[in-house]
């Protein structure tokens, strides 16, 4: 099953790996790097565990890929404080890595389940977060994330 792949797609496109924060708001190009580290560690995560090619790989790796999702993205984009001209793309793209945390939780679910349907509806969810992420991370230069 190659519907497995998109999950795995989408995770590249958000992974977005970085290590501090502060209180005092980057520039673009410092904030676009950390993204882009954000998305190699996450990469380097994924590539580690390896891509689902079935459901039953999907319930064995799943938990190992949304652990390094949280750890190599969700954690860290909420830190970063990205300058005033770029605020509402980075809001967005926390709000696309929590979004897309709680669809990969309920997929790997759906897989425990043997939910096919919603598997497969779930994969699709994932793969249009996906875009919209990689769509932001284009326009701002993160190429590691786009």
């Amino acid at each position: 099953m190659r519907l497995l792949c998109v999950v795995l797609g989408v995770l590249v496109a958000l992974s977005v790996p970085t290590a501090c924060g502060g209180s005092e708001a980057l520039s673009k190009k410092q904030y676009v790097s950390r993204l882009n580290a954000m998305c190699q560690d996450f990469s380097k995560r994924e590539k580690t565990i390896g891509d689902p090619q079935t459901v039953e790989d999907l319930v064995e790796r799943g938990p190992r890929i949304l652990d390094a999702f949280e750890k190599a993205i969700v954690d860290k984009v909420h830190k970063l404080k990205a300058p005033d001209e770029i605020a509402d793309q980075a809001n967005r793209m926390a709000r696309l890595a929590d979004e897309q945390r709680n669809v990969l939780r309920r997929l790997v679910d759906a897989a425990k389940r043997s939910d096919f349907a919603k598997v497969i509806e779930l994969s699709s969810k994932n793969a249009m977060l996906n875009r919209e992420s990689g769509s932001i991370a284009s326009d701002l230069g993160a190429t590691a994330c786009a």
